[in-house]
């Protein structure tokens, strides 16, 4: 670990966390966070610098060439850092406390039951009918175009600094970003304290980190990284870099290129089997998207998990079908759903079998935290000591903060502890399975509404639950802690210590949020808000108050809407109504994981994973599903015909194909920005990683 490694890095971060709202939502260009847990900025502009940049700064000078060790340490703090700009955060930070008052506006329903008033105070921003313009109408529309420029740049930017109405957003900006310090510290926390574990003790294989060390494995002396040396890596990634570039130009010159057609309909096929369309997420068996990224990186998971993944959908429908056949509701959305409360159910059983499996470190790790001599007696553990006592100072303080929000102790607990859940279980899916795309798609105070009902869990809580949620963990795989748990273990095969790349990653983190949470604020008063994104503009800001607003109404048409308000938390358990089919999607959750456990324990060769109970049924296993179907067989068929040796052949070729496909959308990226700055015009959007 170097001064210069740590210097570049912390610019890397920070160029991430701020660029990523002007790079998603004002250029409309491949996201800085697709690819998810690998992220395409990162991993592309990795490939960019092993196989082109740092062989040449070799050939001119050997030290200015940066290390394996130096590298890794950029692609861990880089990698991290994309938690900041995207649905990780910044993509629903800002708009979720200021456009509720722009949908309060246009939506009667929400005036007539003065469903902004069950917002806690300070939570949104300041707004009355004199700023309301300055506020929200300037942040939705932006800059007034057509004024005259100011005369240099410095004035430009203190113009724009100017334009955001920084004494409204105060009040409400320390309210959250303490939360989400907090949160951050916790999931470093947890990342080394799980890292020991998973690594020394259950030896999982880090997927995605072992992807990342064949890109940066260099010999000294050499100019390429080790597998660069294959002819095989070159064939892979020629080819998908021919096929990806010639896609995006067929999307700039329709009329000179023809596109590579990489997905296909198999509807006719319907006629088959019309109930597959009855179920939910069945037609998308029918429908086939060939992601080779997708195919490519099935070979570095083992062939029980490529498979699992592969027919996840399948199973899905055997299962759905006859539920769907006598009736039953199965829909299901971000708030609540029998999917969404069955993969709950799944999400605390997995978590359950994580703690009793690594029961003997952990009882161990909390015990010491409690006794002043520990890390004394104890210094092979001390760094993990340490982090088990401030994740339980995080814990509490973050209750606290939840609970002075006004959510009720007893839910503020709960909406913490879930949270952190989730985070363990999304690194843990990541580290076993290497699972970059993952969607969890239930949220806590979903999760509470069905299961206590709207009088024992109240609109007002609801709402206080749903913004910590949105604002928090809504998409935990974008969050900071399964990025830093394929971090750490990068850092580890590169002989950095995972104490120190843990502590670098949260100082990283809280100067990137800080930096970039400015510069969003300047470009959104200065671009406006992202209106042709309806999931940041709409879904995500007005999701806690849409799911109170029919609780409202239930509530008050049964008169009990200010006794619920009123009345003490313990007393209102006496009244626990669940949703209907909650229970059983629940219980149906914890006993399939619980029991795939058991049958993966004690049957040999058995060939499912539980974790599939935690992935079907959401949009990345509808959309990437057929490609780990496709990757299991080939790795299947090269291990039956050629062994694993034939397998450690291909490998190179898999690498290839990954590489040339993100090092193409980076390439688009740039010649975006490009685009932009010389015509001040959005480039024709090219995406084709699934988001």
């Amino acid at each position: 670990m170097t001064v210069r490694g740590i210097i570049l890095a912390f610019l890397g971060a920070i160029f991430i966390a701020a660029g990523g709202y002007i790079n998603d939502c004002v250029l409309s260009l491949e996201s800085f966070t697709n690819g998810q847990l690998i992220p395409i900025i990162v991993v592309g502009s990795l490939c960019l610098f092993v196989l082109v940049i740092n062989p040449l700064l070799a050939a001119l000078r050997p030290r200015l060439a940066l290390t394996t060790g130096e590298l890794a340490l950029i692609v861990v703090l880089c990698s991290a850092a994309c938690s900041i700009p995207g649905r990780g955060l910044f993509e629903q930070f800002t708009h979720t406390m200021v456009m509720p008052y722009h949908w309060n506006r246009v939506t009667p329903g929400w005036q007539e039951n003065n469903i902004l008033g069950y917002a806690p105070k300070n939570a949104l921003v300041d707004v009355n009918e004199d700023n309301y313009d300055q506020v929200v109408g300037t942040y939705i529309m932006g800059a007034p175009r057509g004024a005259k420029a100011p005369p240099n740049i410095v004035a430009s930017l203190v113009q724009k600094w100017q334009r955001v109405p920084w004494g409204a957003w105060g009040p409400p900006l320390l309210t959250w970003v303490p939360l989400v310090l907090l949160s951050a510290l916790a999931s470093v926390c947890l990342a080394l304290i799980t890292y020991k574990q998973w690594a020394a003790h259950e030896f999982l294989s880090f997927p995605i980190a072992e992807f990342n060390d064949s890109l940066i494995e260099r010999k000294p002396g050499d100019l390429l990284p080790i597998i660069a040396k294959s002819k095989l890596f070159w064939l892979g990634f020629i080819l998908l870099l021919v096929i990806r570039i010639n896609n995006g130009l067929c999307v700039w010159y329709p009329d000179y290129y023809i596109p590579v057609r990489l997905s296909w309909s198999l509807a006719p096929f319907a006629q088959v089997w019309p109930e597959l369309f009855r179920v939910p997420y069945g037609s998308s068996l029918l429908n086939l998207s060939f992601f080779p990224l997708v195919v490519a990186f099935a070979f570095f998971l083992s062939t029980e998990i490529s498979l699992t993944l592969g027919i996840s959908q399948l199973c899905w429908v055997f299962v759905a079908l006859p539920m769907v056949s006598v009736g039953m509701n199965l829909s299901t959305d971000w708030v609540g759903g029998w999917q969404g409360w069955q993969r709950a159910g799944a999400y605390i059983a997995m978590f359950v079998m994580l703690m009793y499996t690594g029961r003997h470190f952990y009882t161990h790790l909390l015990k010491a935290a409690f006794s002043p001599g520990a890390v004394a007696k104890d210094q092979e553990n001390r760094s993990y000591i340490w982090a088990m006592r401030i994740l339980i100072l995080a814990f509490v303080i973050m209750t606290y903060l939840v609970w002075r929000l006004g959510l009720e102790l007893p839910y503020a607990i709960i909406t913490i502890g879930l949270m952190l859940l989730s985070f363990v279980v999304v690194s843990r899916i990541s580290a076993e399975t290497g699972l970059f795309f993952v969607q969890p798609r239930w949220t806590t105070f979903g999760l509470l509404t069905a299961g206590l009902g709207s009088f024992a869990f109240p609109p007002s809580a609801q709402v206080i639950c749903g913004l910590v949620c949105i604002m928090l963990c809504i998409d935990q795989c974008q969050a900071l802690m399964p990025y830093l748990t394929n971090g750490l273990r990068l850092a580890d095969r590169t002989r950095i210590r995972p104490a120190k790349v843990a502590s670098l990653t949260m100082l990283m983190y809280a100067v990137a949020c800080i930096i970039g949470l400015l510069v969003l604020l300047v470009a959104v008063y200065e671009f406006g808000a992202p209106t042709n994104m309806d999931w940041p503009y709409k879904r995500l800001p007005t999701m806690a108050f849409r799911s109170a607003l029919p609780e409202v109404m239930q509530l008050q048409a049964i008169g009990s809407l200010e006794e619920a308000l009123d009345m003490p938390w313990w007393q209102r358990l006496a009244r626990v109504a669940p949703k209907e089919n909650f229970l059983g999607a629940f219980i149906f959750g914890i006993v399939a994981v619980f029991f795939f456990s058991f049958l993966r324990l004690r049957v040999p060769k058995w060939p499912l994973h539980p974790v599939m109970f935690l992935l079907w049924a959401t949009y990345p296993m509808q959309m990437t599903c057929h490609s780990f179907f496709i990757g299991w067989m080939i790795k299947k068929s090269a291990i039956r015909f050629g062994g694993v040796r034939m397998a450690k052949v291909l490998r190179p070729l898999m690498v290839g194909i990954i590489a040339g496909e993100v090092l193409a959308a980076v390439i688009f990226m740039i010649v975006g920005v490009l685009y932009y700055i010389n015509t001040d015009q959005k480039p024709l959007p090219y995406r084709w990683f699934p988001r």
